[in-house]
């Protein structure tokens, strides 16, 4: 099925919106139909049922619950389908009665809630801060998730009025029961299987671009990275025509720190400067391990000179070695000298 920014899209006809209400995904179409037919569409405070502006006429999948609420005149257990139902006196007369819609078609009708939330609006990070925070912790009361974080409460309206999070005010026997314990006299913040869903869609849709976004961005410093390396690496080698390329690279290297901070190539004498730097600093790794200056070394320390001797020995066999590379590096051009090499 083709897709839009990551979630995928079912072409389907059937409605999402019951009023200013979204349609329960697993409610069937033959009452979807009906309920759409109303003037005025309520949801039960409890979440579970939409009701007529009367309250006379009631869809839902909730019946004959435990303690004896919304019962009905003929048999239909709590979850065993959806019904709708005409109250007459304290009973429910079941006008109509229909499976839940298939989970396949249901899970599709979130998906184009989800599609037309994401390409409808625009998330704010304080949008899906919130959205995150209720998927983890929600039941929780409204105060104490207001007070957590401040300016939360812009954030709440929309996620209410969307109904991707639901607000009980007190106490309903269709509510779920964890969000029953925990009400007393302050509203709760819940979310039902739909919102839930509907919400962890976002923000993986959400996280999901902000990983991609992350990897353009590091794949843009990279590249920006080695674009800058292979320009001080072209400057280094205009300057030392000779020098070979992986030193040229390795100069370059060095350079970019300071180029980035300069925000421009550094000039002749700075990389003179920094390609004396960086091979004394190789060369007199190196040197030790030359014979003739390995037996010096040896012949020194036997002889009992000290460190600071054998060093200036070992860097003035470096500094031979670095002025003749710059030299022979230059090729034709006019000689260079740089304070290393003094």
């Amino acid at each position: 099925m083709p897709s839009k920014g990551g979630i995928e899209v079912t072409d389907f006809t059937r409605a999402l919106r019951l009023g200013e209400l979204n349609r329960p995904s697993a409610m069937p179409d033959g009452l979807a139909a009906l309920v759409a037919e109303w003037p005025a569409i309520q949801r039960s405070p409890g979440g579970e049922a939409l009701l007529d502006e009367r309250g006379l006429l009631r869809v839902s999948d909730h019946w004959n619950l435990p303690d004896g609420s919304f019962p009905t005149d003929t048999p239909i257990a709590s979850h065993g389908g959806w019904a709708l139902g005409r109250l007459t006196g304290d009973i429910w007369q079941l006008v109509q009665q229909e499976p839940a819609l298939p989970r396949d078609q249901a899970r599709a009708l979130l998906r184009e809630r989800t599609e037309r939330l994401l390409h409808g609006r625009r998330w704010t990070g304080a949008d899906l801060e919130a959205m995150d925070s209720l998927a983890k912790q929600a039941p929780l009361p409204l105060a104490d998730w207001l007070a957590a974080q401040e300016g939360r409460e812009r954030s709440l309206k929309s996620l209410l009025k969307l109904e991707l999070v639901l607000q009980a005010d007190g106490d309903h026997p269709a509510l779920p029961t964890n969000v029953r314990e925990r009400i007393a006299d302050a509203p709760i913040l819940w979310l039902d299987t739909d919102g839930a869903e509907v919400v962890a869609d976002v923000l993986a849709h959400s996280a999901r671009r902000m990983e991609i976004a992350a990897k353009r961005s590091t794949r843009n410093d990279r590249q920006r990275g080695q674009d800058l390396r292979s320009s001080l690496a072209e400057a280094v080698q205009a300057a030392f025509p000779l020098m070979p390329h992986d030193v040229a690279s390795s100069v370059a290297a060095r350079l970019a720190p300071a180029a980035i901070k300069l925000g421009r190539r550094p000039a002749t004498q700075a990389i003179v400067d920094c390609v004396a730097e960086l091979r004394l600093e190789r060369w007199r790794q190196v040197i030790i391990g030359e014979p003739r200056v390995a037996a010096r070394l040896q012949d020194m320390l036997a002889k009992g000179e000290n460190n600071r001797a054998r060093k200036r020995y070992r860097d003035q066999r470096a500094l031979e070695k670095v002025a003749k590379e710059v030299a022979e590096w230059r090729g034709e051009l006019p000689p260079v000298t740089s304070r290393w090499l003094d």
